[in-house]
């Protein structure tokens, strides 16, 4: 077994084996007034404040949330945010080619109306690039706002699954087994 096939499939037997639960502390940083999803064990679903004051532990947040629920019966957890970024970042990658595409036309088209046919070297093309990128950082804040306004969930923690690699080695065939 000393084939680089079966040496992954060893490196992937032996760096799963080693999964376990996570604990409270997996929850991560979670403040009073934060509105969350929890799936529990059972698979059953809901969506709760956080209550408690700021230095509570994990365990008391919970324990004082709009529904109280237990931490070992947390299956996952998902915060509410915003999609601020992903906005902007819609809104940088839209803006930014139509801006090109606009400053650049009308470069040319300004330059081509004085005459004498040569217009790439009379166009500015440095102002086209900059004017480009101030309409795609305009794109970004439009598209900021418009994420400001819709709510994402954030996955904050999840409980680990029993993970069974196993290798399937046998004449003419190499593959891996995986089992949760």
């Amino acid at each position: 077994m000393r084939t680089p096939i079966g040496l992954a499939l060893w490196f992937m037997v032996v760096s799963v084996g080693g999964l376990q639960a996570q604990s409270a502390a997996g929850f991560g940083r979670l403040e009073p007034g934060q509105v969350v999803r929890v799936t529990t064990v059972g698979h059953s679903r809901f969506v709760t404040r956080l209550g408690g004051m700021p230095g509570d532990s994990t365990t008391a947040l919970f324990a004082r949330a709009a529904e109280p629920f237990h931490v070992e019966h947390v299956d996952s957890l998902w915060v509410r945010g915003r999609a601020t970024w992903t906005g902007a970042l819609v809104g940088a990658a839209v803006a930014t080619p139509l801006s090109a595409l606009f400053v650049g036309v009308a470069c040319v088209a300004y330059a081509g109306s004085e005459g004498d046919g040569s217009t790439a070297d009379r166009c500015p093309w440095a102002g086209v690039v900059l004017l480009s990128a101030i309409g795609g950082a305009g794109g970004a804040l439009i598209g900021a706002g418009v994420g400001a306004l819709v709510p994402k969930w954030r996955l904050r923690y999840a409980r680990a699954r029993d993970v069974t690699v196993s290798p399937l080695l046998g004449p003419g065939r190499v593959g891996v087994s995986i089992r949760f």
